[in-house]
């Protein structure tokens, strides 16, 4: 019984670390887009995006997501920025921080226009 006891503490301490290390490496993705986007290297920074979606498909944080859409916004990309908007979960599209850079990004693509109407 002993045995047993430690056997399942173990294991769930194993299992703690290993969701620990995926938390971990979500900041550590959204630090280096941010390094990124804040050295102006947007192509960069969706590239890391993309080698980060391949891997962990279901397991994106807030940042990480901000940080693509910024990207999308300084490259003048609506239609990837969308396209990562809508590939998220119910719960991220409607955080607090993924909204502000979306309407980031539908302010920048207005501006845009405009822009090109009044201006050519």
């Amino acid at each position: 019984m002993f045995n047993r006891l430690i056997y399942s503490r173990l294991r769930s301490l194993i299992l703690v670390e290993k969701r620990s290390v995926a938390v971990r490496s979500n900041i550590d993705v959204g630090k280096q887009m941010k390094i990124l986007n804040d050295e102006k290297q947007f192509e960069k920074a969706l590239n890391l995006f993309d080698i980060y979606k391949q891997k962990n498909i279901d397991d994106n944080s807030s940042m990480i997501i901000t940080q693509a859409l910024k990207a999308c916004t300084h490259i003048g990309d609506l239609q990837r920025g969308l396209t990562i908007y809508h590939c998220l979960s119910s719960s991220l599209k409607n955080d607090s921080y993924i909204l502000a850079s979306l309407i980031h990004l539908y302010s920048m693509f207005v501006q845009y226009i405009c822009f090109s109407i009044f201006y050519h």
